[in-house]
């Protein structure tokens, strides 16, 4: 009875599992017993492993053989186990030496002669493998680390995330000889092993090629100020007016006044990529994420799900915008699933006794109409005429809806996910005279000037540049955006209580919830820091409170 072992790598989230393939070879009839709950994927490698071993030149055991896949209660649904199996069946049957495989970790699929094919989700299991080696507190230096084996097809996506030595071979023969040779093991190891360190990040999620100009859009400068102080501090943005008024217009330029996220953050995105099976690029990310699902995505398709676990939109647009358009025609049971990551900046999915977490600290912005027909305010409305004339009806400048269909229709967005948007603008319809006189640049100057940030115009790059100075003075004070800051820490940041402040106290008067104030003084200090300032003052409160109005469009009003 011979046995064998062999490291292998599953994923579970973003997490990558050691898996330990044992091979052993008995007495009996021939037989190839595959356990440790493979999935169909995996059942059928057994053939594939027989085909590339007899292919290749080597002797298939015709013997009782039993493969294990540990840890047992693990599902395992990958495509590079077929090498691992097919290295201990060698080492099993004594044809590979049992001291050629120690310390390497391999990942691979086999093809019928034995060729050597790519792995699917290869960089999310590069960078989960050097996650858990960290956790662990191994390998801290890279020739101590573990050697990760793999075609080479994956090499470069492997070598990009993992940190440590990177081999690839063509074929199982050629790699078997290279293992038994000494001195023909240097011709593994992969070229640019230290790519992660010395080349560019990209993500294969980037935004659309064509992104609008800040100055492209006119009119309501409160929207226009708004989408400045969501990048500079994170924070999600609702965005709420007549069709037509530019909301779509401006939400894309969010895209254009974002920074670019962290090398932590585009290696999780790209992470992500893979496990979707998208392509990794190898170009330099200049723009954020940028996801706009159709409101008629599922549940699964937002959140994620899945066996295994694949992550949705939210977690496909970390570090990102997740832009949900038309935000009224989504499921409401949909929208009720994105409370709880709005806030913890991750997803949890839990399917039997496994659970999978992937990271979705995404900036939310939102766009909505204010009604049914889409032109309630939050100014008063005349009243629809018993016999309007052809010019009232072709303008369709005033609502039609009934208090009922109008309640029936906001009550789509519920209080709780509202009170999570911490900048909420209403976008009237206003005059064409009304739309000159743009009163965001005159408040954004003195930000600008703050900041030494010189500009004649209102423009993306200005904003952008504003917005990289205040996010870096954010992660130097605290460590975190001014939108992830918890009710503990608001007091110690930004010294504004609001059970004291008289303006808060009358906020809260108004109803305002308490998370309702936080949010307010989470904008008043990304105010603050695009001020230059180092307190909050009553100016920064006031225009947060203006970047909070409820939407409210009851004709009353």
């Amino acid at each position: 009875m011979q046995l064998a072992r062999v490291d292998s790598l599953a994923l579970l989230g973003l997490n990558a599992i050691a898996v330990r393939i044992e091979v052993q070879i008995a007495r009996g009839l021939p037989a190839f017993h595959l356990v440790g709950l493979p999935a169909a994927l995996v059942r059928e490698s057994r053939e594939r492993v027989r085909a590339a071993m007899t292919q290749s030149g080597f002797v298939f055991p015709q013997q009782r053989l039993t493969v294990n896949l540990a840890p047992a209660d693990l599902p395992k649904d990958s495509n590079g186990f077929e090498l691992p199996i097919a290295l201990g069946i060698l080492v099993a049957s004594q044809q590979l030496p049992a001291s050629a495989i120690e310390g390497i970790v391999f990942l691979g699929e086999l093809s019928l002669g034995g060729q050597l094919q790519a792995v699917r989700a290869s960089f999310a299991l590069g960078l989960g493998f050097a996650r858990s080696l960290e956790q662990r507190g191994l390998g801290a230096a890279y020739q101590s680390r573990p050697i990760l084996c793999v075609p080479p097809a994956s090499a470069a996506e492997c070598a990009m995330a993992y940190d440590g030595p990177v081999w690839q071979a063509p074929d199982l023969r050629a790699l078997c000889e290279s293992l038994i040779d000494e001195q023909a093991r240097p011709s593994l190891a992969y070229a640019s092993v230290a790519y992660s360190k010395s080349e560019p990040l990209a993500s294969p999620l980037m935004a659309p090629a064509t992104t609008q100009d800040l100055m492209d859009l006119k009119g309501n400068p409160l929207a226009k100020f708004a989408a400045c102080v969501a990048a500079s501090g994170g924070h999600h943005l609702l965005l709420v007016g007549p069709p037509g008024c530019g909301k779509t217009m401006l939400a894309q330029t969010m895209a254009s006044i974002m920074p670019a996220p962290s090398e932590t953050t585009q290696r999780e995105q790209m992470a992500m990529a893979s496990l979707r099976r998208s392509r990794v690029l190898h170009e330099t990310m200049q723009q954020p994420v940028f996801r706009q699902p159709h409101h008629s995505a599922s549940m699964t398709a937002l959140c994620g799900g899945g066996s295994p676990p694949r992550p949705g939109e939210i977690s496909l647009a970390h570090g990102g915008i997740l832009f949900l358009d038309e935000l009224t025609e989504f499921d409401p049971r949909v929208l009720e699933a994105l409370r709880e990551p709005l806030q913890a900046g991750s997803m949890h999915l839990a399917k039997g006794t496994h659970s999978a977490e992937f990271p979705a600290r995404f900036q939310l912005v939102a766009a909505s109409n204010p009604c049914a027909c889409g032109f309630a305010s939050g100014q008063a409305q005349a009243s629809l005429p018993n016999t309007p004339d052809s010019t009232q009806v072709m303008r369709r400048d005033f609502c039609i809806c009934s208090p009922e269909r109008l309640r029936r229709y906001q009550g789509r967005i519920s209080g709780p996910l509202r009170d999570r948007i911490d900048l909420q603008v209403q976008w009237p319809a206003v005059s064409t005279a009304q739309l000159e006189r743009d009163w965001a640049f005159d408040l954004m100057s003195a930000m600008f000037q703050a900041h030494a940030i010189k500009t004649e115009q209102l423009d993306s790059a200005a904003a952008k540049k504003l917005a990289q100075l205040c996010r870096a003075l954010q992660l130097k004070r605290q460590g975190q955006l001014n939108a992830h800051l918890q009710a503990a820490q608001l007091l110690e940041v930004t010294g504004v209580d609001p059970q004291t402040d008289p303006l808060l106290k009358k906020l809260a008067s108004l109803g305002f919830s308490q998370r309702a104030l936080h949010a307010v003084i989470r904008v008043a200090q990304s105010i603050a820091d695009m001020f230059g300032i180092a307190r909050i003052d009553e100016r920064c409160l006031a225009l947060a409170s203006q970047l909070r109005r409820l939407p409210s469009f009851d004709r009353s009003t």
